[in-house]
């Protein structure tokens, strides 16, 4: 950049802030003179504000109220009357939950005539469930919350919602803002076990970016994604445009290029991916404990019978080897099934009639014995079938004396041995049939011996394999040629290894082992899209995870590596950023940025306080103190009570930032509680109320009105949390649909809901006539309307003039006038006749009737 214009921009910058000194800090690199900027009224620290004396005392009923009325009387100015009790618990129910009151709950209130009603209908409204899904709304819009990608593929994130769910749970537990604010810069890092944390991160991944691009695009891409980062972090949580620094020095604010890019370097090794999370893990650990205590003792009983037993028993097995058994001794295959479950698991657990008993000419269900010859040993018969099922196989073996008969066995999938009754082999697996998939040693007793193998199939083709005479591999055969004193230790332990599963006191012991190890604790794991450490991002070789400074913004014209650092402008002049990240194994350079934001002593936090406070204000009464809500730099406008603010934000910071309680003081001053009734007067003097003389009526945004048609016609389904959908007709909350960028709820943007491609601090509100037209003609607004006449009168016994009173309540929270009665009266019977003055047409008749009412601007108003 021209010299020059860094030297007059320098000059313009300190004009703005207002101060001079002779030993002021400057950036020698940009000559923006940091001190001069700190003088700048949003960069200042919190001012210890008390509130200012007035002449009226008796109006107000909390400090804010003080502030307000000091600036009032200096222009003579009178504040408005407070509005009624209806008035005021419509603005109420709407501002805290976004809901409007059923007729019960006005009912309550009105008949509740203490000095402390009001009180404890917002303590009510702060408490209930639905406080947090209403100003989670206002968080997401700043955010930029959405469930895809955005641009032309759009790809879906399907559990990006975790990240939702956390800001309505954070704000219901009245979470402290500072740690709701650390959580979604650093929470992985922070706190990884915990499931808040984790989900908080979907903050940083919550922006848009495009998933197709070249090798060359690739570094610019991972470029704008840090930057929609930074940037969004800036408007929302400081309400600084930081992202203008990216291509040269901020042009109004002291944010050098240098510390832009030093502070995204904050987030170079951060990506964003589904990641398994165990939402317990406090409980899966202390289950694992357990089992692995107990799994320890049958490890152990196993390894003391592998080192004292088994030796002895291989060296008389090998003195006492006999060849294999006669064929002739063997009976042939006697096969029934398949016996079919509804999944595989119940096909492996469920006894069916062959393992009860074993009769070879019993019938079961129409299914019988066949005697199958032709299944020769040693052979692999891929010939049973039968997806989610159960196959028996069953022959007998007879022998003279007692003897050992190594055997081995596959299948497909699962098996189940049984010898004389006794169970001696259970495998729970899936997979093709092989040869030896499983080596035993059947303890014969003299006479006839029983076999029974069950074979589980899970889908597809299924079979088994049996031989009595495992192939021994040439390696063991080459070792047992050697005389044992010849053997080295190696060499024995590999028999041994290879003879173990045919001894049988081994193969019980090894058994309960493998039965054991199938009950390891396996917690059920959610799946969470948000930020880690190393998450997936564009992968452009060895810089991928480096941030350097960029002439212009350009990614193909780097400078040198940044390293991580903070806005110098928002810390103390001694304080650098050492500070916070000399720890750098505990607070790596997210988690130091994290405790930065929140540091109202030496680092960002009396900005964050002030921007976070302002919100609050700004939502409760229409408009902020400060009016540029995401901007608090020189480019937004001045706070119109800059110590109301600073008292605001002391007493977020005093209260431990916990909203819950400037919640209820804003909700119970006396400048909340106005009517908003107009007068000239007030309007020549202040006419964009800028003092507070009123509280003017606001527009409810988009999903508040959807919400309301639900709520008034009765179909509202209030379950919290979990996945949404994209269908408008779906009758939960509309937090609770699916924000996919390319496919957004009509009715919703119709009313000016975001695209979620950049963060909103402030909605617009615009008049259009196809809100209208929509209110009047669309066939969902109409269902809806059908569903609010049924839910007033829900049968033929009830009079018109009670109809029009349950409908003005559920809709407008008051009831109608003498006059609107009568009005409404004829209009509902003007239409019935028009219908033909049937049942049919009455009910027609009153579903006109409420669709009107719905359309009203009081319906979508609130004063």
């Amino acid at each position: 950049m021209n010299r020059f214009l860094v030297v007059i921009l320098s000059l313009a910058c300190s004009t703005l802030m207002g101060v001079s000194s002779a030993e002021e800090e400057t950036d020698r690199s940009t000559g923006i003179n940091l001190a001069q900027g700190r003088e700048f009224w949003s960069f200042r620290p919190l001012k210890s504000a008390s509130p200012p004396e007035v002449k009226d005392e008796s109006w107000g009923h909390t400090p804010i109220d003080l502030f307000i009325l000091a600036e009032l009387e200096k222009s003579a100015l009178l504040p408005n009357p407070e509005a009624s009790r209806q008035t005021l618990l419509r603005r109420a129910m709407f501002g805290l939950w976004g809901l409007p009151p059923e007729p019960s709950e006005i009912e309550a209130y009105l008949n509740d005539e203490s000095p402390e009603a009001y009180e404890r209908l917002v303590d009510r409204l702060l408490d209930g469930p639905h406080y947090g899904e209403r100003w989670a709304r206002h968080w997401l819009d700043l955010a930029r919350f959405a469930e895809s990608n955005g641009y032309a593929f759009d790809k879906d994130r399907g559990e990006a919602y975790h990240f939702r769910d956390f800001v309505i749970k954070a704000l219901n537990e009245d979470m402290p803002y500072d740690r709701f604010v650390r959580l979604q810069i650093a929470g992985d890092q922070i706190e990884p076990e915990s499931y808040m944390a984790q989900a908080a991160t979907g903050f940083l991944a919550a922006g848009p970016f495009t998933s197709q691009q070249t090798q060359k695009e690739r570094e610019r891409s991972r470029y704008e994604q840090l930057d929609d980062i930074v940037h969004t972090m800036g408007t929302s949580m400081l309400g600084l445009t930081i992202g203008c620094a990216r291509c040269h020095d901020h042009k109004y604010d002291p944010v050098p290029i240098s510390d832009y890019y030093r502070l995204v370097s904050c987030f170079s090794e951060t990506g964003f991916q589904n990641h398994a999370h165990d939402p317990n893990p406090a409980r899966t650990r202390e289950e694992k404990q357990k089992f692995d205590a107990a799994h320890e003792k049958l490890v152990a009983s196993r390894t003391k019978f592998e080192q004292e037993v088994l030796p002895s028993r291989l060296t008389d097995w090998l003195a006492t080897r006999k060849e294999p058994v006669e064929a002739e001794t063997l009976s042939p295959w006697s096969h029934i099934g398949p016996f079919g479950a509804s999944d595989f698991k119940k096909a492996y657990n469920e006894a069916f009639p062959p393992e009860k008993s074993v009769n070879l000419s019993e019938v079961y269900e129409d299914r019988k014995w066949v005697a199958r010859p032709e299944w020769n040993d040693g052979a692999i018969h891929n010939t049973l079938t039968g997806d989610n099922s159960a196959n028996y196989l069953f022959r007998t073996i007879e022998v003279s004396s007692a003897r050992s008969l190594p055997v081995s066995f596959g299948r497909d999938d699962a098996i189940k041995v049984w010898l004389n009754g006794e169970s001696i082999l259970a495998k729970e697996t899936q997979g093709g049939v092989a040869k030896d998939q499983d080596k035993l040693t059947l303890e014969l007793k003299a006479g006839s011996n029983q076999l029974l193998v069950k074979i589980i199939n899970g889908g597809g083709g299924s079979g088994f394999y049996f031989s009595t005479s495992p192939e021994v591999p040439e390696k063991i055969k080459t070792i047992l040629a050697l005389a044992k004193e010849a053997r080295n230790e190696t060499q024995t332990l590999e028999v041994l290894k290879w003879y173990a599963p045919r001894d049988p006191d081994w193969s019980k012991l090894n058994h309960a082992v493998d039965e054991h190890t199938k009950k390891a604790p396996n917690p059920p794991l959610i799946n969470i899209y948000a930020a880690r450490k190393g998450g997936a991002t564009y992968n452009f070789g060895a810089d991928t995870r480096k941030v350097y400074f960029l002439e212009r913004g350009e990614s193909n014209s780097k400078n040198e590596l940044a390293t991580p650092a903070f806005l110098r402008v928002l810390q103390a002049e001694d304080t650098t950023e050492e500070y916070w990240l000399k720890e750098t194994e505990s607070r790596p350079p997210r988690v130091a940025l994290a405790h930065w934001m929140t540091d109202e002593q030496k680092g960002a936090g009396h900005l964050l306080a002030r921007v976070i406070a302002n919100r609050l204000w700004q939502h409760h009464l229409g408009l902020g103190i400060v009016r540029t809500p995401s901007d608090f730099g020189a480019q937004g406008t001045p706070p119109t009570h800059p110590a109301l603010l600073d008292y605001l934000a002391g007493e977020l910071i005093r209260n431990e930032w916990r909203l819950k309680p400037l919640h209820k003081m804003i909700m119970m001053s006396a400048v909340y509680r106005q009517q908003g009734n107009s007068n000239q007067m007030a309007m020549k003097v202040d006419p964009e109320n800028k003092l507070w003389w009123r509280r003017g009526a606001t527009r409810l945004e988009a999903e508040v009105i959807r919400d309301s048609l639900l709520a008034v016609s009765g179909t509202l389904d209030k379950r919290m949390f979990d996945k949404g959908t994209v269908d408008q007709r779906h009758t939960r909350r509309s937090i609770y649909l699916t924000v996919k960028r390319s496919n957004l709820i009509p009715i919703l943007q119709l009313f000016d809901a975001p695209d979620a491609m950049q963060g909103i601090g402030q909605r617009i509100a615009t008049t259009v006539p196809p809100q209208a037209l929509a209110m009047m003609n669309s066939p969902y607004v109409r269902e809806l309307a059908e569903k609010f006449a049924l839910r007033i009168r829900p049968d033929e016994n009830v009079a018109i003039p009670e109809v029009i009173h349950r409908a003005y309540s559920h809709a407008l929270s008051r009831p109608p006038s003498t006059v609107e009665e009568q009005q409404m009266s004829s209009f509902i019977k003007g239409q019935a006749e028009s219908y033909g003055n049937t049942d049919e047409a009455m009910k027609m008749a009153i579903a006109d009737f409420c669709q009107t009412l719905i359309c009203l601007n009081e319906f979508i108003f609130v004063d």
